[in-house]
């Protein structure tokens, strides 16, 4: 009977009781597709548990568990370890896939034998609307050094779990599982684990997924509570990725220089926001980096977010260089 099952949808749950049955009744909706549907409540203290219980008492293939509060990393693996289909989901529970999604990315994983498929998405706002990106609408399937080059240098394949089926033979094989703890850049650290072992990826660029735009987003509050932590993760992500691409895909560590620096720039600006920590030695860790790859990131300073006056300014002692950031964000 497992064999049977297609896909397996993990959905960790944590005081989305407003959303909760709209994202449910979204996967459902993909009526084609055999599936299993596992709900984790992360110790929510809201109406997500009951409802959570009430959806699985209803529909046979939906599980509900309940775990103290861990984090969206440690829900995920409690559903990873139970999971049972050929392929897995990770979505999020205020958010909605739409009725075509998982048909549309089982179909292209078993026509072209992919291990990892992605998609594209749209962002919904709390007052209803809704906001597109450019889509062609292409499928396109990727070699393993092209599937890690696209990732790296975000062509079409975006950092978040929650836009891809996953072979679960692999995330076994592999021992693949999310950092548990985190609270920030833990779908980047899992899909860099994932992309290393996948030999075939295939991208769907149609909007299949909807994400709520929401103010109190877990991952907006947990920044401005903890800058530090915030710091600590993108550094550890930074570390497994130069790691996995050691060990795994050599051929593609040009391509995390990129990726390093697109996302140093974006921690550089959230750490301008607190001046005590302009002389922190993680602060000066990042600029390092950044004056080490200046040339490079010179010929690619619009594609990081910068400009060549911001590159050159690298060359400043860093708290000089850090008060230029926090002078940007006022202007």
């Amino acid at each position: 009977m497992n064999g049977d099952i297609q896909l397996s949808v993990i959905i960790p749950v944590y005081n989305t009781q407003e959303y909760l049955e709209r994202c449910v009744s979204g996967v459902i909706a993909n009526k084609t597709v055999s599936m299993e549907i596992i709900l984790v409540d992360d110790g929510s203290t809201d109406a997500s548990p009951s409802i959570c219980d009430e959806l699985s008492a209803k529909h046979p293939f939906i599980t509900s568990i309940h775990i103290p509060n861990s984090g969206p990393a440690s829900a995920k693996n409690k559903g990873l370890d139970i999971a049972k289909g050929k392929y897995v989901a990770m979505i999020d529970s205020d958010d909605e896939p739409t009725s075509t999604m998982f048909v549309r990315m089982i179909g292209e994983a078993i026509e072209n034998d992919a291990d990892i498929v992605c998609c594209n998405y749209m962002e919904r706002f709390e007052d209803g609307s809704t906001h597109s990106f450019d889509y062609t609408h292409e499928v396109t399937v990727l070699d393993h050094y092209q599937g890690m080059e696209h990732f790296l240098m975000k062509k079409k394949i975006y950092t978040q779990c929650w836009t891809k089926i996953y072979r679960r033979h692999i995330l076994e094989q592999f021992r693949v599982r999310n950092v548990e703890g985190l609270k920030t850049d833990e779908d980047f650290i899992f899909n860099i684990c994932s992309f290393v072992h996948a030999q075939r990826i295939c991208v769907v660029d149609s909007p299949l997924y909807i994400y709520s735009m929401r103010g109190n987003s877990l991952s907006k509050d947990y920044f401005n509570k903890d800058i530090n932590a915030y710091i600590d993760n993108r550094l550890l992500r930074f570390k497994i990725t130069e790691r996995e691409l050691s060990n795994y895909a050599p051929k593609n560590l040009k391509h995390t220089t990129f990726n390093r620096l697109f996302y140093s720039n974006e921690l550089l600006g959230r750490i301008a926001l607190f001046p005590n920590l302009y002389k922190d030695k993680r602060t000066k860790s990042v600029v390092r980096y950044m004056r080490h790859h200046l040339l490079y990131a010179l010929s690619v300073h619009r594609q990081i977010g910068f400009s060549i006056l911001g590159c050159l300014l690298l060359l400043l002692p860093t708290p000089l260089y850090m008060h230029y950031r926090h002078c940007k964000l006022n202007n």
